[in-house]
């Protein structure tokens, strides 16, 4: 049985012999293996990473993608993409920095950070462009293709009995 998770398994003792040996991890990783369940994803997360050994730990930057697909929040028309979140994390063996990853047993395990970033990633709103008019609230017509005369002013009831209240500014 192949393990799809290896290419995120990275052996730690190796780089942290040579401070500032550099190794790179090019993977495209199926989410599944990889714990990451979510229904705008749409095909194998990418990883793009460079691991850089120093003193005291492993720097890794990169980016990780992930594809998508879903409706748009304001007008529901079908959009696809790729979300790219670029990473700069940093693993060590004693954790000196609180947001540090672990290195556990001389092994670097990237799946925690990767499955973490696509899921934050996937979890973002998306819209089919940033000026998206959406659908009108009350007939529920795409404003972006054509508009309507429907009243839409929100009114909160709790205030009506302010409504014929008059000012005398004098």
């Amino acid at each position: 049985m192949v393990n799809e998770l290896r290419p995120l398994r990275v052996n730690a003792i190796e780089l942290l012999r040579q401070p500032g040996t550099e190794r790179p991890v090019d993977a495209a990783i199926p989410a599944e293996p990889l714990g990451v369940v979510h229904e705008r994803l749409d095909g194998d997360i990418g990883v793009a990473l460079v691991l850089a050994s120093m003193n005291d730990g492993i720097v890794v930057k990169g980016s990780v993608r992930a594809p998508w697909s879903s409706a748009c929040r304001r007008c529901l028309k079908d959009i696809a993409g790729v979300a790219v979140v670029g990473v700069d994390e940093l693993y060590q063996i004693e954790l000196t920095d609180e947001d540090a990853y672990p290195i556990e047993n001389g092994q670097l395990d990237l799946t925690a950070m990767v499955r973490e970033l696509a899921l934050i990633e996937l979890d973002a709103e998306q819209v089919c462009a940033e000026d998206c008019a959406g659908l009108c609230p009350a007939c529920g017509i795409n404003l972006n293709t054509t508009s309507c005369e429907c009243d839409t002013t929100v009114t909160d009831h709790r205030w009506s009995a302010l409504d014929g209240l008059v000012l005398d500014d004098s």
